[in-house]
């Protein structure tokens, strides 16, 4: 009986937290354009067209900058069965000013289905400390999309391109992101660029 009774009264404290996150979340949003955190239609089809080029290598898709995983999801369609999408994020970073926990069990709610089938490893890390102790195969593709300013970008191509990555890119190549630019152009000739969606 009292078990029954706990259990009830921890479903009601998890409804009434969902309850408020989701609240949170909406009010945060209500006033921004969630699109710009979002890939476009043009975006999306180049990125669609490196994951499933990424096939083609043996290591995982790592995607640096989680945001909610809207991405990691599309990309999740897009690759190949046996390849697992490593996705990291530290959750500190988002434009509705959500908490990090907010922010993280936000994440963790979209990406629930894909992380239980073993299709998506959703890592809360900085992306530094996660370069340092990555220990995996060369990654068939890096997806960055984190801090975009130019000591930032310039540490994640070097990072990528140390670990044999066969294809780097990532987004916001474009005015607003001047140190993307600058990093990106450093780099190499790009080899794509739609949008703001690059690739070297």
């Amino acid at each position: 009986m009292h078990s029954q009774i706990a259990r009830k009264d921890c479903w009601s404290l998890l409804d009434r937290y969902l309850g408020a996150a989701l609240g949170a979340f909406l009010r945060a949003v209500r006033p921004l354009d969630v699109r710009q955190s979002t890939l476009s239609e043009a975006e999306r089809s180049l990125l669609c067209q490196l994951v499933k080029q990424a096939g083609n290598y043996y290591g995982p898709i790592i995607e640096i900058g989680t945001l909610l995983g809207m991405t990691t999801t599309r990309m999740a369609l897009w690759k190949s069965a046996r390849q697992r999408i490593i996705t990291v994020d530290n959750y500190r970073r988002n434009p509705w000013r959500l908490p990090p926990e907010l922010h993280h069990a936000l994440a963790a709610e979209v990406l629930f289905g894909l992380v239980e089938t073993g299709h998506v490893e959703q890592v809360r890390m900085d992306k530094s400390e996660f370069y340092r102790a990555y220990d995996g195969p060369a990654p068939a593709l890096v997806f960055l999309d984190a801090v975009h300013t130019y000591e930032d970008t310039k540490v994640d191509i070097e990072w990528a391109r140390g670990v044999g990555a066969a294809i780097i890119c990532g987004h916001d190549y474009c005015e607003r992101f001047p140190g993307v630019v600058q990093a990106v152009d450093e780099s190499g000739r790009l080899a794509q660029l739609r949008g703001s969606l690059w690739s070297l």
